[in-house]
């Protein structure tokens, strides 16, 4: 990735902060994004205090202005967009469908399928004028996606099978035009939520953990960083439009 630069959403936490220090150790110049400046910041100390070239932008993905702005502001900076991680969303546990709150589901879709559009639709723009270079964009997706989950809920469910179809149907619309759309879709992942697990007696949490897939491990960010960066590089040239799972099994035990 030496020299080409990556636009990575919801870069202040979890898998976008893992992402962002993964691409920028790879030479990437690395434009993060999220709405908590003084995470932006430390983020950047890290990257650069470990050589690497970065810059932080607050965003609103919800925001089509904010989010045009975002790539313009990566193309000023860097002269132009080669990559994209598509990686803001939300994730709760939530109540059953009778039960749901009507402004979540529309912060579910505001942030996770709006915001992902909004930003596919302006990076694609930029992209469009990058000359005698294969541009790729990954959209964060998840399991989730292929199957309904007791551990989430409609809003999240829903948006990441929304997530999946926006990356169908770009990687159709434009895979004459030099540009590549594809999903990582992780399993459950090591985070706030599951980290009490790792705590656990060890047989506990084997048989906890043996639930989520055959492996028994949670997904590391580390791991969908790698995976990014692989979809990213020459060597994934043909794979587009497709939905690849980090899960350890999962999907296939069910």
């Amino acid at each position: 990735m030496q020299n080409q630069t990556i636009v990575i959403t919801g870069a202040t936490a979890g898998i976008g902060r893992q992402a962002a220090l993964a691409c920028a150790g790879a030479g990437a110049n690395v434009v993060a994004c999220g709405r908590r400046a003084e995470l932006g910041a430390t983020l950047l100390e890290e990257i650069r205090d470990n050589g690497g070239q970065a810059i932080f932008v607050q965003a609103d993905v919800t925001q089509a202005q904010a989010v045009k702005a975002l790539v313009a502001r990566a193309c000023e900076h860097y002269g132009s967009l080669d990559y994209a991680f598509n990686n803001a969303g939300l994730f709760q546990r939530e109540p059953q469908l009778d039960a749901y709150d009507n402004n979540q589901w529309y912060q579910h879709l505001a942030v996770g399928l709006t915001g992902t559009y909004l930003c596919m639709k302006y990076e694609l723009q930029a992209m469009l004028k990058t000359q005698n270079r294969v541009c790729a964009i990954i959209n964060n997706a998840s399991t989730v996606a292929f199957t309904g989950s007791a551990a989430s809920g409609a809003g999240y469910t829903a948006v990441k099978h929304g997530v999946l179809g926006l990356t169908r149907q770009a990687a159709i619309e434009y895979a004459d035009r030099g540009i590549r759309v594809n999903a990582i879709c992780p399993g459950p992942t090591l985070s706030e939520a599951t980290a009490p697990l790792l705590d656990a007696d060890p047989v506990k949490r084997a048989a906890a953990l043996s639930v989520l897939n055959p492996t028994a491990q949670l997904v590391q960010a580390t791991d969908i960083a790698q995976t990014l960066i692989f979809l990213c590089s020459d060597a994934a040239k043909m794979i587009n439009g497709q939905a690849l799972s980090l899960d350890g099994g999962q999907l296939a035990k069910l």
